[in-house]
C-alpha cells in the first residue's frame, strides 16, 4: 500500500497544468436521495464543488423536459419558506437558490435524462422541430429554476441502454445530438449571462465508438466522462470497478480501464482540458467469491433497498473487510474472507493517483457520481474533499454564478438577498420540512449502466448584501442552550457557527 506521505506527495504535488482556474469538481445530487438517504440538497459540501448536478430532468414525448419528482423538486415546503408568497420555488430547488446565493462560486444546473430517462431522446432529437421544443424548454427551465448550466445525460445515443422497457435508438442519433448542442448554443449565445453546456458520456468502447468527439466537445464548456462501472453484478468474475489502467493478465474477454476510455476520447479529438474523469462515491460487491477475477453469486446486501450488490463509498471498507491497492492497476478494493466477499471501489490512494493522471494528462478535472455517498466533508477520506485539496482553489473553476433572472415565474428566483458565508466549511445542518408528503413510489432513476461496460476564467469579486441580522435573543429562547445557533420554529439546534448563524433572520445565535 502507498504510505501517507506518498498520499499526501501525490494529491498536495498536483499543479494545475490546464488554464488557472478551469480544474472542475462536478458532483452530481440525486433527486432520491432525500428519501432513504435523508440527504437534501444543502448537505452537499458547496464550497468545494465548482459544478452541482441536479438528477435528473425527464424529457417528455413532445420534446418539453420537467421534474422527475416534483413534489421533491419544487414542491416540498421548509419551515422558512414564504407561506405568505404562492409563487414561490420550494423544493430541493428552492434550497438550491439559497445556497447559491451563499456560494457564490459555484455553479447549479440541471441534468436531463439518466439511465431510467433517457427513453425520449432518440425520438425527440429526431426532427428540427423536436430539438427546438426540447432547447426551448430547457432554456425556459434555466431561466424560471436559476440555473447556470444544463447537462445532458443520454445513455446511449445508437446503442441504446436500459432494455426494460427498450430505449428506442437510431444511427442517425449523434448527428442529431449534434444539432441539439448547436441548438443550446445559439440560444445561450442571447442570454444575459454565459450558460454553460456539458453531457455525460459513455466509458465502453461499444457505448462510445460512434460518437463525433471532435464536433460534441467543441460545443461542450466540459465533457463528463462516466469512468466507472466497468463491472457489476452482471460481469463473468469480479472484477474492477473504475481500475485506471488495463490488466495486462487479466482474463480472457472484455477489458476496460478508465485510461483507455479517456485516450480513446483525446484520440478522437476531444480537447483533454475538456474531458472531466468520473469518479464513483460506492462500490460494488461481489459474494461469495475468493478474490479478483473469481466466480460470484448474485448480490444480496448493499446501502440501498433494491440497490443490492451497490454500497455508499462512505461504508466502505465494511466491517470485517481489509482494504487493499493495487498500485500497477490504480484500483482499491477490499475483501472479507469471512464472508467471502470482494468489493471494488475508489480509495484516497487510486483517487491520489487518478489526480496525478489529471496532471500528467492536462485533464478538466473530475466528476463524482453521487454526492450523497461521499465520506464526510472536510475528512481524510473525502474524495471531494480530497480533490479540491489537490487542485487548490486558484486553479479551480469557481468563478462567479448567477442570480439575476428577471423573468422567472417565482419570485424568490427574481428576488432575494445574496449572503456570503464566512465559513469555507460545508454546511451540515440546515432547516428541516415541515411537509412529511409521501414520497413517490418510483424514485430511483439511477443513471449506471448494466452492461459489462459503461458507460479561463477566474473568480470574479462579489459585493454582496448584508443579510439581516439575527434577531436578539432572549431568556426564554434561549433557555438550556448556550453557544450554538437555535432555530426557534423548530427548537432545532443547528450545525452552524456565529457567523453563519447571523446570516439567517429566522435563527437565533444563543451566546
Amino acid at each position: 500500500m502507498l504510505s501517507a506521505a506518498t498520499l499526501v506527495a501525490l494529491a498536495t504535488g498536483l499543479v494545475a497544468t490546464a488554464a488557472d482556474g478551469t480544474l472542475r469538481n462536478v458532483v452530481y445530487f440525486m433527486e432520491w436521495g432525500i428519501y432513504d438517504q435523508n440527504f437534501p440538497i444543502f448537505k452537499l459540501d458547496w464550497s468545494r464543488i465548482t459544478h452541482i448536478n441536479y438528477a435528473f430532468g425527464k424529457p417528455a414525448a413532445d420534446g418539453t423536459v420537467g421534474m422527475f419528482d416534483s413534489w421533491a423538486a419544487t414542491d416540498e415546503h421548509y419551515a422558512d419558506d414564504s407561506e405568505e408568497d404562492p409563487n414561490i420555488v420550494a423544493g430541493q430547488f428552492g434550497r438550491a437558490n439559497k445556497m447559491k446565493r451563499m456560494y457564490r462560486n459555484t455553479k447549479f444546473g440541471l441534468s436531463i435524462g439518466g439511465w431510467t430517462l433517457s427513453d425520449q431522446f432518440s425520438n425527440i432529437f429526431s426532427t428540427a422541430a423536436g430539438r427546438q421544443r426540447f432547447v426551448d424548454s430547457s432554456v425556459k427551465l434555466m431561466l424560471d429554476l436559476g440555473l447556470d448550466f444544463i447537462d445532458i445525460d443520454w445513455e446511449y445515443p445508437v446503442e441504446g441502454g436500459n432494455d426494460s422497457p427498450p430505449v428506442p435508438h437510431r444511427p442517425e442519433d449523434i448527428q442529431n445530438f449534434v444539432l441539439v448542442l448547436q441548438a443550446f448554443r445559439s440560444a445561450f449565445a442571447k442570454l444575459p449571462f454565459k450558460a454553460e453546456l456539458s453531457v455525460a458520456s459513455p466509458a465502453g468502447p461499444a457505448n462510445y465508438r460512434h460518437w463525433d468527439f471532435k464536433s460534441i466537445c467543441g460545443l461542450l464548456d466540459h465533457i463528463n466522462i462516466m469512468t466507472y462501472d466497468l463491472a457489476g453484478s452482471w460481469s463473468a468474475y469480479t472484477d474492477h470497478l473504475a481500475n485506471l489502467y488495463e490488466d495486462p493478465n487479466h482474463p480472457p474477454g472484455a477489458k476496460y480501464s478508465v485510461h483507455g476510455a479517456i485516450q480513446d476520447y483525446i484520440k478522437g479529438g476531444c480537447p483533454s482540458d475538456k474531458i472531466v474523469m468520473g469518479i464513483p462515491l460506492y462500490g460494488v460487491s461481489f459474494e461469495h467469491s475468493t478474490g479478483l477475477y473469481s466466480n460470484f453469486t448474485q448480490p444480496t446486501k448493499g446501502s440501498w433497498k433494491g440497490g443490492e450488490g451497490q454500497w455508499d463509498y462512505k461504508v466502505l471498507p465494511l466491517a470485517g473487510a481489509t482494504e487493499g491497492f493495487d498500485a500497477k492497476l490504480g484500483a482499491a478494493y477490499s475483501y472479507d474472507p469471512k464472508a467471502q466477499t470482494f468489493t471494488s471501489y475508489d480509495s484516497p490512494e487510486s483517487m491520489a493517483m487518478k489526480l496525478d493522471y489529471i496532471k500528467k494528462y492536462n485533464l478538466g478535472g473530475t466528476m463524482f457520481w453521487a454526492g450523497d455517498s461521499d465520506a464526510p466533508a472536510g475528512g481524510s477520506r473525502s474524495l471531494i474533499t480530497q480533490a479540491y485539496n489537490a487542485f487548490g482553489k486558484e486553479h479551480m473553476a469557481f468563478w462567479e454564478n448567477n442570480i439575476n433572472y428577471p423573468t422567472s415565474k417565482y419570485s424568490n428566483i427574481r428576488n432575494g438577498s445574496t449572503p456570503t458565508p464566512t465559513s469555507s466549511g460545508p454546511t451540515t445542518v440546515t432547516p428541516q420540512p415541515t411537509s412529511k408528503t409521501p414520497a413517490p413510489s418510483t424514485k430511483t432513476p439511477s443513471p449506471s449502466t448494466k452492461t459489462p461496460a459503461p458507460t479561463s476564467s477566474s473568480p470574479v469579486p462579489t459585493t454582496t448584501p448584508q443579510p439581516t441580522p439575527s434577531p436578539t435573543p432572549t431568556t426564554d429562547v434561549c433557555e438550556g442552550h448556550h453557544n450554538v445557533c437555535f432555530w426557534p420554529l423548530t427548537h432545532q439546534v443547528l450545525n452552524y457557527g456565529q457567523a453563519d448563524c447571523k446570516l439567517f433572520s429566522s435563527f437565533v445565535w444563543c451566546p
